[in-house]
Order: C-alpha cells, then sequence, then structure tokens
C-alpha cells in the first residue's frame, strides 16, 4: 500500500526551538492520527510544514511518493486539506461564498464555479446543519458556526489527506461528535488519512488508531493507541499525572 504521506529524517524548529528532530514515519489510506502534546510543543508548526506552507528545516516530506517541495499549491491543494487552529477574514462573504472557496483547487483557471460546484457546497452546508445560513454574511455568525462552515469548505475541497488543528474548537458537545465522524466517514469513502491535533485525549482515544506525541523538547513518539494511550507516557508528555477510569468497555482519561 502506498503511503499518503512519508516523513524522512523531518526536523523542524522555531525561533532557535527544536519541536522535532529525524522524525520518520508514514501515513497510510485509512488510518486516524492524533497529534498530541502540550501548548507551544509544535503541533501547528508540524501540521504547516505537512501542508507546505512552511520549509522543513531538515529531511523531507513525500506526499504519495512525491516530494512535497516539487509539487506546485494547486497539486497539493488537490490532495491535501487543512483545518486550521484559528481563521480570520479579512473580506465580507456569505457562507455559501465563502464555502465554495474549498473547489478554488478544481476549478480551471480562469472559470467560475459552476452548478456541480454550487451543489457540492449546500450539500456540504446541509452535512454541517448550516443550509438555512447560505446566505449570511460570516461575520454574523457564532464561533461554533464559523466552526462548522471552515469544515464545509474543507469537505467540498475534497482531499485525501485531512490535516485538522483543534477541530472541535467553539463546538458544543453535540457538534464535537457529530463533525469528527462526518470526517471521519468521508476520509473513509476517499480511501484518505485523518490528522487531529487535539487536547482532548478522551475525543483522540475515541477516533485515532494511531498517535504522534511530541514534548516541545525535539523528542517525539508514534505508535498505535495500544503503545502510546498509556499513563506513565500520558503524564510524561502533559508534565502531569494522568490516569484511566474504567467506563463500561472504554477508558477514560483523567488527571491524577
Amino acid at each position: 500500500m502506498t503511503p499518503l504521506l512519508a516523513l524522512r529524517g523531518v526536523a523542524l524548529a522555531v525561533g532557535g526551538r527544536t519541536f522535532c528532530r529525524d522524525l520518520n514515519g508514514v501515513v497510510l489510506p485509512g488510518e486516524c492520527w492524533g497529534v498530541l502534546g502540550p501548548n507551544g510543543a509544535g503541533k501547528s508548526t508540524l501540521l504547516h510544514a505537512l501542508a507546505g506552507l512552511r520549509p522543513v528545516d531538515g529531511g523531507e516530506i513525500l506526499l504519495e511518493g512525491v516530494s512535497l517541495a516539487r509539487l506546485t499549491r494547486r497539486s497539493v491543494a488537490r490532495r491535501v486539506g487543512i483545518l486550521f487552529q484559528e481563521q480570520e477574514y479579512l473580506f465580507p462573504a456569505t457562507v455559501l461564498e465563502m464555502v465554495l472557496a474549498g473547489r478554488y483547487p478544481h476549478v480551471p483557471f480562469w472559470a467560475s464555479e459552476g452548478a456541480e460546484d454550487h451543489a457540492l457546497a449546500l450539500e456540504a452546508l446541509r452535512s454541517v446543519g448550516l443550509e438555512a445560513l447560505a446566505n449570511r454574511a460570516v461575520a454574523t455568525l457564532s464561533g461554533g458556526e464559523r466552526r462548522r462552515m471552515e469544515v464545509a469548505t474543507l469537505l467540498v475541497q475534497s482531499p485525501r489527506l485531512w490535516l485538522l488543528d483543534e477541530p472541535t474548537n467553539h463546538l458544543d458537545l453535540e457538534h464535537q461528535f457529530a463533525l469528527l465522524e462526518l470526517l471521519s466517514a468521508r476520509a473513509r469513502q476517499s480511501q484518505g488519512a485523518l490528522i487531529l491535533v487535539l487536547h482532548d485525549i478522551n475525543l483522540a482515544a475515541r477516533y485515532c488508531n494511531r498517535f504522534l506525541f511530541l514534548f516541545g523538547s525535539g523528542e517525539t513518539l508514534m505508535g498505535t493507541g495500544e503503545t502510546m494511550l498509556r499513563a506513565e507516557l500520558l503524564s510524561r508528555l502533559f508534565q502531569h499525572p494522568m490516569q484511566a477510569v474504567s467506563h463500561g468497555k472504554r477508558r477514560i482519561w483523567v488527571p491524577d
């Protein structure tokens, strides 16, 4: 099976601080990765590098076997979608206009969105429960509504590799689960993979089958949930004692 993403000796640093060094690994179709670590450990920086939005400081990232540095932005955008932790909107637009922006990588140069693009955008808005707000100005939305609009924009982009930075920001409990279920299903349909940056260990444990821990010192660890979700590792990662509490067939992680 050809990896969607491969990291070969990747190093990342900002302002003299190293977030990871000699990071090696592959992301395969069907996998859901949880990226966990304390604040300032470089999680968002790593996602930006995986999307080709910033260069690595060492090593190489391959997207479907091709060096990310050799691909055009348009080519990357057809395969990789990123949901930023926070996003600013500098120009007035309606919700539908903003969601249609996700179709740009697929629309020919000098062409406008067609009927199919509009249909895909409306379907994406239906998927996140915002169809009735299609003509509302983005500036009038609540934080949770904006987050769902951003997810809809990603849905119409239709990537295979989904990079999601704190996707549950501003969402109530119902929408947290609904959107993670939706994104997981869409990734499976496209034979794609998800990489989620999360602070909620229990959400990560529920949806992710692979994990990458960033300690903020350059040290990284990766593996399956069985090998990574252990009290001693999580306690060291978050610098606070953690313990698992049994709840039915699930383990719930709580601070000790």
